[in-house]
C-alpha cells in the first residue's frame, strides 16, 4: 500500500476521489460535488482531479447511468423516474437515452410486473381501484402508454 502524502493537497484529493468511486460509481457532478463538500479549500483542484479521472476514464458517466438504470429496472421503476433521476445527478440527455436504450428493457412487461407484485393477480372493476393502480403506476415512472396497456 503506498503511503499518503498529507502535505500535498492534490494527493489527499486523488485518494478520496479514488476511495468513493472503489466503492461505486458516481457521475461527474455528484463526484465534484462530494469532494467539494469535504474539501472546500481547494476547489479548482478537486475540480482539475475529477477532470483527470474522467479522462483516464477512472470516472465514467456513462458507466454511471448504465449502473443506476440497471438497478432502478431491478426495483421495478419506470423511463421517466429514471431519466428524472439521473437529469437530477447531472447527467447528459443523450448518455441518458443511450443507457435506457442500452438496457433492452420491456417497460410495459416490468409496468405489469410491478403492478402485480404490489397488487397481486386482482382485476380491478371498480374505477376507483384503476385510478389508485394506475397513480402507483404514474408514480413508479411508466409512460401513460405503458398504464393503459396494463389495464387492457
Amino acid at each position: 500500500m503506498t503511503k499518503l502524502n498529507n502535505d500535498n493537497p492534490l494527493s489527499i484529493i486523488r485518494y478520496r476521489a479514488l476511495s468513493l468511486l472503489a466503492r461505486r460509481e458516481y457521475s461527474f457532478v455528484e463526484l465534484l460535488s462530494k469532494l467539494t463538500d469535504k474539501l472546500p479549500d481547494n476547489p479548482d483542484l478537486v475540480e482539475g482531479i475529477v477532470v483527470t479521472l474522467k479522462q483516464q476514464n477512472l470516472q465514467s458517466d456513462q458507466r454511471f447511468a448504465e449502473m443506476l438504470v440497471t438497478s432502478r429496472i431491478r426495483r421495478g421503476y419506470g423511463p421517466i423516474r429514471i431519466q428524472a433521476e439521473l437529469k437530477s445527478r447531472g447527467v447528459s440527455k443523450n448518455i441518458i437515452e443511450l443507457a435506457l436504450i442500452k438496457s433492452g428493457a420491456n417497460w410495459l412487461c416490468l409496468a405489469k410486473e410491478a403492478l402485480s407484485k404490489k397488487y397481486g393477480s386482482d382485476t380491478c372493476d371498480e374505477f376507483s381501484d384503476k385510478v389508485k393502480r394506475s397513480n402507483f403506476l404514474q408514480y413508479r415512472g411508466f409512460k401513460s402508454d405503458h398504464i393503459s396497456a396494463c389495464f387492457k
